[in-house]
């Protein structure tokens, strides 16, 4: 089980790798579309398609999260 503190971490060092990545995307929604999936990849969903991706990120659809 992770603790609190190596989360903590994981969360930082998460953030500052957005940080560094985001300044590739022009826009700040996509910024935050691109965190979102990344944080559904590595969080715990059972099944990674769009949908559930798209739902643990707290997307209302998976537009942001399919790959076309």
């Amino acid at each position: 089980m992770i603790d609190d503190l190596a989360d903590a971490t994981w969360d930082s060092e998460l953030d500052d790798l957005f940080l560094c990545i985001g300044l590739r995307f022009g826009r700040a929604d996509l910024r935050r579309r691109m965190r979102d999936y990344v944080r559904s990849l590595l969080g715990p969903v059972g099944r990674e398609n769009g949908w559930q991706l798209a739902e643990h990120a707290g997307h209302r659809t998976p537009d942001g999260c399919n790959d076309y």
